[in-house]
């Protein structure tokens, strides 16, 4: 086991590997926290289906899009919080050949138990990283993330 500070070789580190084993982090602690709520059985992988859906259901092709993955992958993640309890499917009542998602009562408590774990990680984040530190990173995080959406500054 090696003494080194892992932040010394930040300097060297490809930055958007530093990005994805931020949020591989993030996302490990979420889940971890989530399973001390209550949510022993949700993963990583069930978080978009929350993240998307809306109170009055949503069509899980529209699930899938907004979480830019396929159809399949979003109804297998679909069925999965169904036997689980979180959510119910049904016939949209404006085509029946589309599936239409809702919370149930227990996906709801899910939501409340997330936010509650989202002001937890963020308060760890300004104790760990300095007052006004993650609002920073969020900015500068929110700009690398528009830079494919025209913001690039050219000149």
């Amino acid at each position: 086991m090696s003494d080194r500070d892992p932040v010394d070789d930040v300097g060297s580190a490809h930055l958007g590997r530093l990005l994805l084993r931020a949020l591989r982090q993030v996302q490990a602690d979420a889940v971890a926290k989530l399973h001390g709520c209550g949510h022993p059985g949700i993963r990583t992988g069930h978080l978009p289906v929350f993240g998307y859906i809306d109170d009055a259901g949503t069509r899980i092709t529209d699930l899938a899009a907004r979480a830019g993955m396929t159809r399949q992958m979003m109804g297998r993640l679909v069925r999965e919080l169904e036997d689980l309890g979180y959510v119910t499917t049904g016939a949209d009542p404006d085509d029946q050949r589309a599936v239409v998602v809702t919370l149930t009562t227990q996906g709801y408590g899910f939501g409340a138990d997330g936010e509650a774990v989202k002001a937890s990680l963020e308060r760890e984040y300004e104790e760990l990283l300095g007052p006004g530190e993650p609002a920073r990173l969020r900015r500068s995080l929110a700009l690398l993330a528009n830079l494919g959406a025209g913001e690039r500054a050219d000149g």
